[in-house]
């Protein structure tokens, strides 16, 4: 009778430390599921920051565009490219 006793006390306390874990980890869970929509949104943002600066970057880096600001910088093409007629020696002897 008394290991009866003893074997009940013994489930209900499981019983009882089990449910108190579970509401811990349900509540750092919940908790977590906040944290991770608010670090989604950062990742979203982060994406579409990451989209308009590499568009910003190919505009830039474009042909016409390094044209027209050399042009306003003063820099013009050469009309005529310029030949050497006799190859120069690679050092002068003494």
């Amino acid at each position: 009778m008394k290991k009866a006793v003893t074997f009940i006390t013994l489930v209900i306390g499981i019983i009882f430390v089990l449910s108190i874990i579970q509401i811990v980890v349900s509540n750092k869970l919940s908790t977590t599921g906040i944290v991770l929509g608010g670090l989604q949104d950062q990742i979203k943002t982060y994406k579409t920051e990451n989209t308009l600066l590499a568009q910003q970057l190919l505009v830039l880096s474009s042909y016409n565009t390094i044209a027209s600001s050399a042009a306003d910088l003063g820099f013009i093409t050469s009309k005529s490219p310029i030949v050497l007629s006799a190859p120069l020696p690679l050092a002068i002897r003494p």
